[in-house]
């Protein structure tokens, strides 16, 4: 009798672990949803095309500091000899000095300082996409820094058989920048407003600025706010959206 009363208890602990178990994935799998609604507009159709760079091992930024030596994060083909490549020559745990090489058989053809550009050294490669039209397109590419990750620059290549030209974007602050396929002088960006939020990843009110390419750079519009308010996460990962 003892024995069965065992098992009992025993069926009895198993039932309780699997209803607890049971619990936490649902109330995970409605956490999730409720994130996806707070945030709009992301282009997930075009996720695929965006390329993630994970943040170097701190012991590899410790080894190119004491060597003083310029790290390759990426690099994008344009077509058979010309290659972009993306560069970090991080000078302290917090400064990159990020850049960008055109390279064509190897031989550098044109040298952007992104982080001078951006007038903020602290940021680091995290995604591009390559946007291709016709025999021409454009690279885009988004930086980031800060201790969470608050800080987001980016810096459009466009290139042609005419020739290469790189343009930044204002900094902005858990920010997005929206690229178009059709119109790809137009860019607008997304840049979190300050607030009471209690962390980095509470909801925030956003402006949005609308910008064109001009010959010496993005001319930008004055901010307007969006209404209602979104959480960083789904604006920023990634920091860019493809739109038609």
């Amino acid at each position: 009798m003892g024995k069965v009363n065992s098992m009992i208890r025993s069926y009895r602990k198993l039932a309780t672990l699997l209803l607890v178990v049971l619990a936490l994935c649902l109330q995970s799998s409605l956490l999730r949803g409720q994130k996806k609604q707070v945030g709009a507009g992301k282009a997930d159709s075009n996720a695929e095309a965006i390329q993630t760079f994970p943040e170097p091992e701190p012991q590899a930024d410790r080894v190119a500091i004491d060597g003083h030596k310029k790290v390759l994060r990426g690099e994008v083909a344009l077509d058979s000899i010309t290659t972009v490549r993306l560069y970090e020559k991080p000078t302290s745990e917090t400064v990159y000095d990020s850049s960008v090489s055109v390279e064509r058989g190897g031989i550098p053809i044109a040298t952007y300082r992104v982080g001078r550009m951006i007038k903020h050294q602290a940021l680091r490669l995290v995604h591009t996409v390559l946007i291709r039209s016709g025999d021409g397109g454009m690279l885009v590419c988004e930086y980031e820094g800060g201790a969470v990750g608050a800080k987001e620059g980016f810096a459009v290549l466009r290139f042609s058989p005419s020739g290469f030209e790189l343009h930044t974007l204002p900094l902005t602050e858990f920010g997005k920048i929206v690229v178009f396929r059709s119109t790809p002088e137009r860019a607008e960006i997304w840049s979190a407003l300050p607030n009471d939020a209690n962390s980095a990843a509470d909801p925030k009110p956003y402006v949005t600025q609308s910008c064109r390419w001009q010959l010496k750079g993005y001319l930008c519009g004055p901010p307007k706010r969006k209404p209602g308010r979104f959480a960083p996460g789904d604006i920023d990962d990634p920091g860019i959206e493809i739109q038609p």
